[in-house]
């Protein structure tokens, strides 16, 4: 077997070898390419510095000519003269240099070459313009205008002339780029082959020694730890494979006696976890009941109150505000209605007015009529409670903005409650703006279809201590204030199906959201 894998190996680094030299040789090659390649881009680079100078000196010469056209110069004039003579013997210098090269390319240059030079000797005719200037002092102004097309031809051709020069460059270079590639293919591939070779050796090794021994002390350790159902095979007929088959056999006895326990441990667990179960869900339903009965017990309460009130103190009340109406009449008639007791029985009637809110809201919460649901467009109702609100958030310093999301589902709830839950939220928001800031109203689709109702404003906030009792009855921070505000919200929103949750800090602002289900649905 040693000397099957000795001969593979053998074979595997000849293939390698021989790989390496085909591998040099080939790149050298390329490489040689490349080098011609870059040999040429650098003498083309000389020619488009030369050509570069032409186009320059021809934009020399227009310019000249403009100014002379402007201002009639000498010095103008001369260097006229003197740009045309220097273009004329750089371009015959360059052409001389072209006639040696014999490639494509170099004719294509050659007859642009003669181009230019045609627009040169055409220009020769602006010495004997400048010569009659400099006697007389005038020229022919649109003899002179004419000649600046060859200036302008000039200044066209050699821009030719350098594109064929980058044209010719970006051949060389894509030689070169399609040589480099090649020589990146074969490293590649030659990569590809040594780690196949190198992989098939290992593997070969692995395999027949080293993975059969390794493979056995893995499962040793494992054995040790307790895992008692691990097992090893192997097609090995030496000694490795005989001590595989005596682990095998002892694994199995150990595992047999360790499976009674296993079962009846798996057993008294899932037991266990029933009855862990099982409490927990209890503990969650008795959690939920004793919420709604603490709730419940308060709304009985309050229902007791309202009840008692009611009978006691509405019936008297109601003839106290007739009687109260009487007497103003009457002191309006006997004292004048500008007189102190009438102004004290107009008090009268006031308090009396609000006693009997007072009672009104008791007997609102604790009789809370339940929600008269139809299909509604939430976005309507938004922009009516703004509607409400702009003029009094304009006269406090409060900009009323609605962000309300398009297309809203319709979606069943009793709009007149939720008008409710909307005015009560934006006057708690007014109030807590006395020197003006931003009252935001908007609706967005929650994943699942609901819809989320926000009001948030920037306020002087709700402190830390005071934010778990909002919803709670009678509570209160407002001087005057009833404490029944919220928890009627809260009613409504929990009535349709729906909650309500409060985020604020103490002078930055307090923003309600509302989600009420997909559809309308009432809450389980």
């Amino acid at each position: 077997m040693l000397k099957k894998l000795g001969k593979s190996i053998t074979i595997v680094n000849a293939i390698a070898f021989i790989v390496v030299i085909l591998v040099g040789g080939i790149s050298i090659y390329f490489t040689k390419d490349i080098l011609e390649n870059a040999y040429e881009i650098e003498e083309l680079s000389k020619d488009i510095v030369e050509v570069d100078s032409m186009h320059s000196d021809a934009y020399r010469l227009v310019l000249a000519m403009h100014h002379f056209l402007i201002e009639q110069d000498d010095l103008y004039s001369r260097e006229t003269v003197e740009v045309i003579t220097e273009l004329k013997k750089k371009v015959e210098r360059y052409k001389g240099y072209e006639l040696t090269d014999v490639s494509g390319d170099s004719h294509l240059e050659i007859a642009l070459l003669d181009k230019v030079l045609e627009n040169i000797n055409g220009l020769e005719i602006i010495a004997g313009v400048m010569n009659e200037y400099s006697q007389t002092g005038n020229f022919d102004r649109d003899t002179l205008i004419e000649l600046e097309d060859y200036a302008y031809g000039i200044e066209e051709t050699t821009a030719k002339i350098n594109k064929v020069h980058l044209e010719t460059i970006s051949k060389y270079i894509a030689g070169s780029l399609k040589n480099m590639w090649m020589i990146l293919f074969i490293y590649l591939v030659f990569i590809t082959i040594g780690g196949v070779s190198i992989y098939a050796g290992h593997i070969m090794l692995l395999k027949n020694v080293v993975m059969p021994i390794k493979d056995l002390a893995a499962v040793t350790m494992e054995f040790a730890e307790g895992r008692l159902d691990r097992r090893v095979n192997t097609d090995s007929r030496t000694e490795i494979g005989q001590l595989y088959q005596s682990f095998n056999r002892m694994a199995e006895k150990l595992q047999e006696n360790d499976e009674f326990l296993r079962k009846f441990n798996e057993e008294l667990e899932k037991k266990v976890r029933e009855r862990t179960m099982e409490l927990q869900d209890a503990n969650e339903r008795l959690q939920r009941t004793q919420n709604a009965l603490i709730r419940s017990e308060k709304i009985a309460a309050v229902g007791q109150i309202a009840a008692g009130v009611t009978h006691e103190i509405k019936n008297p009340l109601n003839s106290l505000s007739i009687n109260t109406q009487l007497l103003i009449r009457e002191l309006a008639e006997t004292s004048g209605e500008g007189s102190s007791v009438h102004d004290t029985a107009i008090l009268i009637k006031s308090e009396i007015s609000r006693i009997n809110n007072i009672l009104e809201q008791f007997i609102k919460y604790a009789k809370f009529p339940q929600p008269r649901p139809m299909e509604n467009d939430i976005n309507l109702v938004a922009r009516e409670v703004a509607g409400l609100f702009g003029e009094t958030a304009r006269d406090a310093g409060v900009t009323l903005s609605l962000r309300l999301k398009d297309h809203i589902p319709r979606t069943r709830f009793d709009e007149s409650q939720l008008r409710e839950v909307l005015i009560n939220l934006a006057q708690n928001a007014l109030r807590a703006m006395k020197q003006g800031g931003l009252l935001e109203i908007s609706t967005a689709v929650m994943n699942g279809g609901n819809i989320a109702l926000t009001v948030r404003d920037t306020g002087e906030g709700i402190p830390e201590n005071n934010l778990a009792n909002i919803f709670s009855p009678f509570f209160s921070t407002r001087e005057g204030g009833l404490g029944l505000g919220l928890p009627i919200v809260q009613r409504i929103v929990e009535s349709h199906g729906g909650r309500i949750s409060c985020r604020s800090s103490a002078g930055e602002g307090t923003t309600f959201e509302i989600i009420l289900p997909a559809g309308g649905q009432q809450a389980a």
